[in-house]
């Protein structure tokens, strides 16, 4: 006679059931092998209702710090920048918003509007960008661009272009240098999201 456990086992192992688990495993090959991984962010694009353009925004921001533990720890100035590309009327147009912001006290942090130019150094590239006084709004951009929670700080937008986007986000190292009176102040790489930016260059090349 053969034992109730085997013969549950051996119930079990029908043609029907041994079809599911292929399934199952071809599925799980299909997935990259990660049960419930979700997948990558991807860059928004909407209708701004004010401006009437069609906005393409990366996912995430470059964020670049600059530490003033002198004043006291943990204390930073940030440079957040944000690719996107303005459609009005068939005109695309590609832009950086920046937002110049800090955690000190408002005595302290840097000006907004001092930011007028920046330079972005990638590699041994020097990459000026400048304003020239326009604002995000101008360029068709009224809906806030991944602004600092918690900060009432202007954002700058600077114009630039996809070849430029994608040399940035090939970059092997990343700084930005503004100017506060007559010194200059570095901002390191804090939050890398290299990653993010290249997902958008390729999602505006048509790799959607």
């Amino acid at each position: 006679m053969i034992p109730r456990a085997r013969l549950r086992h051996r119930q079990l192992a029908t043609p029907r059931t041994a079809a599911l688990c292929a399934v199952c495993f071809a599925a799980l090959l299909a997935s990259g092998g990660v049960v419930g991984r979700s997948p990558p962010p991807q860059p928004e694009e909407y209708l701004d209702e004010q401006t009437g353009a069609t906005v393409d925004l990366v996912d995430a921001p470059l964020v670049f710090a600059r530490d003033r533990s002198e004043r006291a720890a943990n204390l930073r100035d940030y440079v957040t920048l944000s690719a996107a590309s303005v459609d009005r009327g068939g005109k695309l147009e590609y832009v950086l918003v920046a937002y110049v912001w800090s955690t000190l006290d408002p005595r302290y942090a840097p000006a907004s509007a001092l930011a007028d130019s920046i330079v972005l150094i990638a590699d041994d590239r020097r990459i000026r960008l400048d304003a020239a006084g326009k604002s995000p709004t101008d360029l068709g951009i009224a809906r806030p661009v991944h602004a600092p929670p918690g900060q009432d700080v202007k954002p700058l937008v600077f114009p630039t272009d996809l070849d430029t986007l994608r040399f940035i986000a090939g970059a092997r190292s990343l700084a930005v240098r503004t100017q506060l009176g007559e010194d200059t102040v570095t901002y390191e790489l804090w939050d890398d999201q290299r990653r993010a930016l290249d997902r958008y260059v390729r999602f505006m090349d048509g790799e959607r």
